[in-house]
């Protein structure tokens, strides 16, 4: 079976149905693993989660938890995490669900949609690959998966990307969480978050570890030689687009 690590969805439904479908065009029991950040910022969040509630009673899926995820769930116990979420898209997650207030989305997630937020990873191996939000914060590199704290696998950014080492010098890290015009990809990392919810072209892309191959849900199927091992594409950090 092939695996295919998909990249930060937020919500955009109809990029991840097509991505699915060009996906299954290529392998007909597929392994799936999320990168995290289903829902916020996008079209349907609602949709997208029913969806991969769908998914998963058809095919193995992994989630893996993201920062969205993350701070959804500790909204208990963090005063910041609500103020955080509605100012980075979790007002197109309650409109989604019908609802008017935060606390009121906040409750019905928590109800019913516990076959993946009370299955998220923090973390998950394929061969020499691990896969991880957001990387991992570089102190970390060398240091027992089990020992590194949840949240140091969540908001990497900057210094994750400038680092040029494997994980304990073996594991090659698949991420998400920085938005990339297109895959990046060095010796050491590969980021499959293509700012599907940024613009309006961006795709939705999945990366295939055993046959090292992009797929995305604008029809594209490309190798990894494809893409520069010296260019750090553009990173669009701008407003999403359906947030205009």
């Amino acid at each position: 079976m092939m695996n295919y690590v998909v990249g930060d969805i937020h919500g955009e439904i109809t990029k991840l149905e097509t991505l699915i479908n060009n996906i299954l065009e290529q392998s007909k029991n597929p392994i799936f693993t999320f990168i995290g950040d289903y829902l916020d910022k996008g079209e349907n969040p609602k949709a997208a989660l029913d969806y991969l509630v769908g998914l998963n009673q058809k095919y193995q899926c992994n989630f893996i938890l993201g920062n969205h995820e993350f701070l959804w769930l500790s909204v208990n116990s963090n005063n910041n995490a609500k103020d955080y979420l509605i100012k980075y898209g979790a007002i197109s997650t309650i409109k989604s669900f019908g609802f008017l207030t935060f606390e009121e989305c906040f409750s019905f997630i928590n109800n019913n949609y516990k076959s993946i937020f009370e299955n998220l990873l923090p973390y998950y191996f394929i061969e020499n690959y691990l896969i991880v939000h957001s990387g991992i914060a570089p102190k970390f590199l060398d240091k027992s998966i089990k020992s590194i704290p949840v949240e140091s696998f969540l908001f990497n950014r900057y210094d994750f990307l400038m680092e040029e080492r494997l994980y304990c010098n073996k594991f090659k890290i698949i991420f998400g969480h920085t938005g990339f015009y297109f895959p990046f990809v060095d010796q050491f990392k590969i980021g499959i978050d293509t700012a599907a919810c940024f613009l309006e072209g961006q795709p939705l892309t999945a990366f295939c570890p055993e046959a090292d191959l992009f797929i995305n849900s604008n029809n594209e199927i490309c190798s990894i030689n494809t893409f520069d091992k010296f260019l750090l594409p553009n990173i669009p950090r701008n407003k999403p687009w359906r947030q205009f």
